[in-house]
């Protein structure tokens, strides 16, 4: 008979767990590893999201502030003289100059003269008509009084006439009552008075008439001699201006012609520079000339000091990507100014009062101005969204996205162009 198998199996007491070595080593082991891993993943949340790690040396931050933004605009420009008149011939002819380019002159003084035989000889044509006329005129004065004279005769024996008849008319009258005459001599008495009467009248109306006819032809005949006055006046004048004169006391600039050659009529010939007056001829960019306008401010930098000007044209037109603007002294000109001398002034297109600003940098040019990195109270700077307005030579006003007393970072980083959060290392 087989026995079963209790005899051979013996029952062992189970031991205490922390009697049990092998059980203390995996608890501790899976209790490290708890812990490891519970702190990975804490390390991972707080560094997890940041994109880059910047160095603070590398980088430069400003500080958003309040204060007035001064907008301008730094150009270069060069001395010019602000009155340069350039001399231009009256007339066809040949001219002659009496000076040479680079001589100094004074105002009033014969620069050049236009030998002009076609203008002498209309001169000479028109001074004849105006001497004919006149005569003519004078000729007319007394023809005009002979003829005068010769109606206020006629309407004078007119009158006698008229009188005579009146006398014989009374006489027959007289002799009428006393039947002296008969009645056909009394009515041929009658009709002589009359026609002495009707001969009176129209003798003196005629002498009137003739009168004011006369008149009309000799004011007719000084007006137009008052109009050929006005002619040989305007060619004289003509004439006179062959003679070119300085305008202003400076020194001559150039001369377009050469000595002795034929010229047209408003054909250049000569420039003269006032050196006394002079103006800043400045070139502004294209993009900033729809901000400028007359009257200006302008500081121009000379010496190390700054003169107070303003602008006082603009050129309409856009050469090479620029504007050009003039400039001119608003105080006292400087003495030593010289022509094509080369200055940097600044234009004062805006003053802006109690505004947010933060000192330009390159991060302008890197974001366009649409983002920057703020810092934040965990040694991280996190990207922003901020709309800047004016900007300035120095600072840049920012209209919405910061706060008074923010600082961002001003300048430009590879690390930061596609980065949303940085975290700053000393």
């Amino acid at each position: 008979m087989i026995r079963d198998t209790s005899r051979q199996d013996t029952k062992i007491e189970a031991a205490p767990l922390w009697k049990n070595p092998k059980a203390i080593k995996s608890t501790l082991a899976l209790g490290f590893a708890v812990a490891f891993l519970t702190w990975g993943i804490n390390a991972w949340h707080s560094t997890g999201s940041v994109d880059h790690t910047l160095s603070l040396s590398r980088i430069n931050i400003a500080q958003v502030e309040r204060g007035n933004l001064v907008r301008d605009l730094v150009v270069q420009g060069k001395v010019i003289a602000a009155n340069s008149p350039t001399l231009f011939s009256p007339a066809q002819g040949i001219v002659k100059f009496s000076v040479k380019a680079g001589d100094s002159v004074k105002a009033a003084q014969r620069l050049a003269s236009v030998d002009s035989p076609e203008l002498s000889s209309q001169l000479a044509q028109e001074k004849g008509q105006l001497n004919q006329l006149s005569v003519q005129l004078q000729r007319q004065k007394i023809q005009a009084k002979r003829q005068q004279m010769e109606n206020q005769q006629k309407a004078d024996l007119a009158e006698v006439n008229l009188i005579a008849a009146k006398r014989e008319l009374k006489r027959s009258e007289l002799s009428m009552e006393k039947q002296i005459i008969s009645l056909l001599d009394f009515e041929r008495s009658k009709d002589d008075m009359s026609r002495a009467k009707l001969e009176y009248r129209q003798a003196v109306q005629n002498a009137e008439l003739e009168k004011e006819s006369l008149t009309f032809e000799t004011q007719t005949l000084e007006l137009q001699l008052s109009q050929q006055q006005l002619q040989v006046e305007e060619l004289e004048r003509r004439v006179r201006e062959l003679d070119i004169l300085s305008p202003v006391d400076g020194t001559i600039g150039s001369l377009a012609v050469t000595q002795r050659s034929a010229v047209a009529a408003n054909t250049p010939l000569i420039t003269v520079v006032d050196l006394t007056s002079f103006e800043l001829e400045a070139a502004v960019p294209e993009n900033y000339a729809d901000d400028l306008g007359l009257n200006m401010a302008v500081a121009i930098n000379l010496g190390g000091s700054e003169l107070p000007g303003e602008i006082t044209a603009i050129s309409p037109e856009v050469i090479n990507n620029q504007v050009i603007a003039r400039v001119r002294f608003t105080e006292a000109q400087p003495q030593n100014l010289r022509q094509n001398l080369r200055l940097t002034a600044r234009v004062l297109l805006e003053n802006r009062n109690n505004v947010l600003l933060v000192k330009r940098g390159s991060f302008l040019d890197q974001s366009g101005g649409r983002h920057v990195f703020r810092l934040n109270d965990e040694q991280q700077a996190e990207r922003v969204a901020i709309q800047v307005g004016a900007l300035g030579l120095r600072q840049v006003e920012i209209v919405s996205g910061l706060q008074e007393g923010d600082q961002i970072i001003i300048s430009a980083a590879e690390e930061l162009e596609s980065a949303q959060l940085v975290a700053l290392k000393k």
